[in-house]
């Protein structure tokens, strides 16, 4: 027996701002979408994976599961040049009820680290007024503009 599935750590240390971090959560993209249970090889196919994230005195920390890259393992992979793009999205709610969006472009970690591993973003720096508020989504759920009650009978 052999794993297939895998847990990268996704560590993002903060050099300030911490101490005004309340949630924060992530994505990380690009990974493979589905793994074939009797070869163990991922499909090519690439899908998101979305997870909440502890917040620590030093910064954001989360274990990732995931399958791995696409198209794993493959005859050419040693000599590929070229793995795919993997993408950390990070997103933090604020104190001040601010949302700060983090992206990165973590291919050269993820590439080196096909089947689980250590991602580490070094260096985010954020202030209590950082971000941007949540804006309304536009669309009211209530029915109290809709005018009056019509009654239709359907013959059945």
């Amino acid at each position: 027996m052999k794993p297939l599935v895998f847990t990268y750590l996704v560590r993002v240390n903060f050099d300030e701002g911490i101490e005004y971090v309340t949630l924060a959560r992530g994505a990380l993209s690009g990974m493979a979408d589905g793994v074939s249970l009797a070869t163990g090889h991922t499909s090519d196919d690439q899908a998101t994976v979305l997870f909440d994230a502890d917040i620590l005195d030093w910064g954001v920390q989360a274990p990732v599961k995931s399958f791995g890259i696409p198209d794993y393992p493959n005859d050419y992979y040693a000599s590929r040049t070229e793995p795919g793009t993997f993408s950390l999205n990070i997103e933090l709610k604020l104190t001040s009820g601010n949302i700060v969006t983090l992206d990165y472009d973590v291919t050269d970690q993820v590439a080196c680290h096909p089947q689980g591993g250590v991602i580490e973003i070094y260096g985010v720096k954020v202030e209590e007024n950082s971000g941007h508020k949540p804006s309304d989504s536009g669309f009211d759920v209530g029915v109290n503009t809709w005018g009056e009650w019509e009654d239709i009978i359907l013959d059945m």
